[in-house]
């Protein structure tokens, strides 16, 4: 005799009572899950900007002083990239002068990467590649690098990420324990985007303020990121997920400021 199972059509989900339950339960980890990333998100920011001015640059500079960091330094290779490291230096020591630069020592140091970037490190470092002094040679747009770079410094955005990092670590270590987390490592970068570009701009006005006062002109401050645009293949909608503006944006965005203060000047 051939058996036939029958279809017990709603007396099946009847039989399995938990099913409904367990998706619920999923439902609600989720939304707690996604409600403790924002929560400790914007409580840690809040934190952080709290309690960064009570931080004084002499205590800053006494915390980074003797900091070590995983770029290897190089020399110069010949006498013309000594020549443009060198001017390089010099830029940075008239640039830090301003007062409304933090009195941190400030040191540059080159490294042997071929792709054109400059990165300010916690105490007063200014990391520059081989590319960049190698694509760069008139003093503005070298100027306004470093000025960036120097904008960081005055937003203080090293000691505003090393604050939201611990933060966060330390509340969701407290939750979750010290194992490694997926969700941690992750959500919080992609939160931290928008801020991360916020402050990118932020450091492009203060740069472009700062050559504009020690140089009298900010013509061709925008020309690394005019290189960038020139080779930028990302498709526009990946720009997003992205720590800086969009090349093109930057240009447009430094050119409109700078016509602005030019018209503004006496």
């Amino acid at each position: 005799m051939k058996f036939v199972p029958r279809d017990l059509g709603a007396a099946a989900d009847a039989s399995n009572p938990g099913s409904e339950g367990l998706r619920r339960e999923i439902v609600v980890l989720l939304v707690a899950a996604t409600a403790l990333v924002l929560a400790s998100y914007f409580v840690v920011g809040w934190l952080v900007e709290l309690v960064l001015p009570q931080i004084s640059v002499a205590r800053e500079r006494a915390w980074f002083s003797h900091a070590k960091f995983p770029q290897k330094s190089v020399e110069p290779a010949d006498a013309d990239e000594r020549d443009r490291f060198e001017r390089a230096k010099a830029m940075l020591a008239r640039l830090a002068s301003d007062p409304r630069v933090p009195a941190l020592d400030y040191r540059l140091v080159l490294i042997a990467d071929t792709t054109p970037n400059a990165m300010a490190m916690p105490g007063g470092t200014i990391l520059v590649t081989r590319g960049l002094l190698n694509l760069l040679d008139e003093e503005i747009p070298v100027a306004f690098v470093l000025g960036h770079e120097l904008g960081h410094f005055a937003q203080r955005d090293h000691l505003r990420g090393i604050g939201r990092a611990f933060g966060r670590a330390l509340v969701w270590g407290l939750v979750f324990g010290q194992g490694e987390n997926v969700l941690h490592a992750h959500a919080g970068s992609l939160l931290d985007l928008a801020h991360s570009r916020k402050q990118e701009e932020g450091a492009d006005d203060f740069g472009l303020e700062l050559v504009r006062a020690t140089y009298a002109r900010t013509d061709g401050a925008e020309q690394l990121f005019v290189w960038l645009e020139q080779r930028d293949q990302t498709p526009s909608w990946v720009h997003w997920l992205q720590t800086h503006p969009y090349p093109g944006k930057r240009v447009e965005r430094l050119r409109a400021r700078a016509a602005r203060s030019s018209s503004a000047a006496p």
